[in-house]
């Protein structure tokens, strides 16, 4: 895996994103000879690949989350998923929306309330295999902070799990050898679920080839 030189980068558009995080709004003129002025204005949001980007390598966490399903015959289910989490539901999330829609990648925007430890939250969330890699996909080049997961996310777990080897137990110790790599890259804690956790609640072991 090989990051790309700074030159590949529209740093003006990634600082954008990574700073601000609010994509383009604007209002689009346009020629209508319908109308009698001759001319029509249309409020209009988009973000570019690059902002995309770069709010995701500034705000956003991209990864695979590990629960507990009994409908899965491992009784485990692995869930890639990508979130920005904000505490006001504002232009970012109407953006972010936006470029799913014009992407055709499905998306959701989930709510959490007050608490003694946080002030309202609003999620914008990207789940699911296919729905990850079209997303991630054309921003991969653009990634600077978190390149090194992506590259690992779209070139060693998405597949395996694409393939299903994660619905047996020996398939999804593979996998979690490679999200323990992934998770690895965040430093610090890694959580409760990893390739050992499965190892020994399945005496199994993992050897990789």
């Amino acid at each position: 895996m090989t990051n790309s030189s700074p030159e590949t980068h529209d740093f003006d558009a990634w600082f954008t994103g990574f700073f601000d995080g609010e994509g383009c709004i604007r209002i689009a003129i346009a020629d209508r000879e319908r109308y009698s002025t001759g001319f029509e204005l249309a409020p209009m949001l988009r973000i570019t690949h690059e902002q995309l980007t770069g709010t995701l390598d500034a705000e956003g966490w991209i990864g695979v989350k590990v629960g507990q399903n009994s409908e899965y015959r491992v009784d485990h289910r692995l869930q890639p998923q990508i979130e920005v989490t904000e505490t006001y539901r504002d232009h970012l999330m109407e953006a972010l929306c936006a470029y799913c829609d014009a992407h055709d990648v499905n998306c959701h925007v989930s709510s959490l309330e007050a608490n003694e430890n946080r002030s309202d939250q609003y999620i914008w969330g990207v789940q699911g295999i296919s729905n990850t890699r079209t997303l991630l996909t054309p921003l991969r080049d653009q990634f600077i902070v978190k390149r090194e997961q992506v590259d690992l996310l779209l070139d060693e777990i998405l597949p395996r799990m694409d393939q299903g080897v994660h619905h047996e137990k020996e398939g999804f110790l593979e996998v979690m050898y490679y999200v323990d790599r992934f998770n690895s890259y965040k430093g610090g804690s890694r959580g409760k679920y990893t390739l050992e956790y499965f190892e020994d609640l399945w005496g199994m072991k993992y050897t990789p080839e």
